[in-house]
């Protein structure tokens, strides 16, 4: 009962402060969010514009659950809320900011991106809606998850995918353990920065001041950070000090689902 209504506080506190207090965002976004592929040439048009990806590991921390990886953290939730309420028309020179926003559509079926039809969560939902701003552009988040992506040719979108890091400077930044061990194999680093699997925000300025000296090697580095909710805020940080960093999320270990199943429904066929 306290944790439920910790929750209502905390949407309240939201609600007072959106621009979305008695409309439902979505009626006035829908033109304005990006598709998986549209978002993916967002990027390939904008080299030096880098990436947030929300999930519901960040909403719903927002809210004050403790994701898996990391357990609820006050000052990582206010980091999480001023991403989505400094995002505007000059932020969004630096990073594209992305939200499950088709999610708030009144019966949609979330089917077709093999994800439960409860995500991102109830609570996760309310929080998204008065969070958004109906004046800005918003990308896909599962853009880099390809078992989740949305297109009609997927095999030209795993080439999309992997052109954005053709000729970069590449520091990667992962646990390289648990769920993420590898690296993809299109992707070269120059550079890699281990972090903790879990828990990596109380490590956070260790982390940026560690990034930041190994960027100060190279001119215009991509940094592509793998680390669970603390990755939001940690791309924040460095694509507002002008390094472009990419919230990459689990790509190798969806990918190989996706080709699990695509040989599962060859054999079907």
């Amino acid at each position: 009962m306290i944790k439920k209504l910790d929750k209502i506080f905390k949407l309240l506190i939201l609600w007072i402060f959106s621009e979305n207090k008695w409309t439902n965002p979505y009626n006035l976004l829908d033109k304005n969010i990006f598709t998986d592929r549209e978002t993916l040439l967002h990027l390939k048009k904008n080299p030096n514009v880098g990436i947030i990806r929300y999930g519901n590991s960040e909403l719903g921390l927002i809210v004050g659950n403790s994701p898996r990886t990391q357990k609820y953290n006050k000052k990582l939730r206010n980091i999480l809320i001023h991403i989505c309420r400094n995002y505007n028309s000059n932020t969004m020179k630096k990073y594209i900011l992305t939200l499950p926003l088709e999610s708030l559509v009144a019966g949609h079926n979330n089917a077709i991106r093999r994800i439960p039809n409860w995500y991102p969560g109830l609570a996760s939902r309310w929080a998204m809606r008065f969070l958004a701003k109906k004046s800005q552009m918003y990308g896909s988040p599962f853009c880099f998850r390809i078992l989740n992506v949305d297109d009609n040719d997927m095999e030209h979108y795993l080439r999309l995918i992997k052109s954005l890091f053709i000729k970069r400077k590449i520091i990667y930044v992962g646990p390289m353990q648990g769920k993420n061990p590898d690296i993809p194999e299109f992707i070269t680093p120059l550079e890699i920065l281990k972090i903790p699997e879990k828990n990596a925000f109380e490590k956070f300025d260790i982390i940026i001041k560690q990034i930041k000296k190994l960027c100060a090697n190279y001119v215009n580095p991509l940094v592509i950070i793998v680390g669970g909710t603390t990755a939001c805020a940690i791309s924040y940080e460095l694509n507002m000090s002008n390094i472009t960093c990419y919230d990459f999320g689990q790509y190798n270990r969806l990918y190989k689902k996706y080709l699990q199943n695509k040989i599962t429904n060859n054999n079907d066929k």
